[in-house]
C-alpha cells in the first residue's frame, strides 16, 4: 500500500496510512572502484570499536544462518586455548 492511499479500518472508518519512521538508505554512485573504496575506507574510520564489532558480529550471522538455525548453540561460547 501507498503511503498516500487510504485504507479502510475495523470500524469503517477513512484512515491515511502513515510514513514510515523509519530511515532509508541512500543509494550512491561512483566515478570509480577507488573512489567507492576510499568512501567506504571514510566511513569505516569513523566508526567506534562497538560498532565495528556490531557489524562484525551481524555479518557473521547473515553467512552462517543456515548452520545456527540447525545449530542454535554453536558460537554462544567463546574460548581461549
Amino acid at each position: 500500500m501507498m503511503a498516500n492511499e487510504i485504507k479502510k479500518s475495523s470500524d469503517n472508518k477513512s484512515e491515511r496510512a502513515e510514513e514510515p519512521t523509519t530511515a532509508f538508505k541512500t543509494v550512491q554512485f561512483f566515478q570509480s572502484f577507488e573512489e567507492m573504496e576510499q568512501d567506504e575506507l571514510e566511513w569505516l574510520a569513523v566508526l567506534s570499536p562497538e560498532e565495528h564489532l556490531h557489524h562484525a558480529v551481524s555479518l557473521i550471522k547473515r553467512v552462517f544462518s543456515q548452520q545456527l538455525e540447525k545449530h542454535p548453540k554453536i558460537g554462544t561460547d567463546i574460548h581461549f586455548d
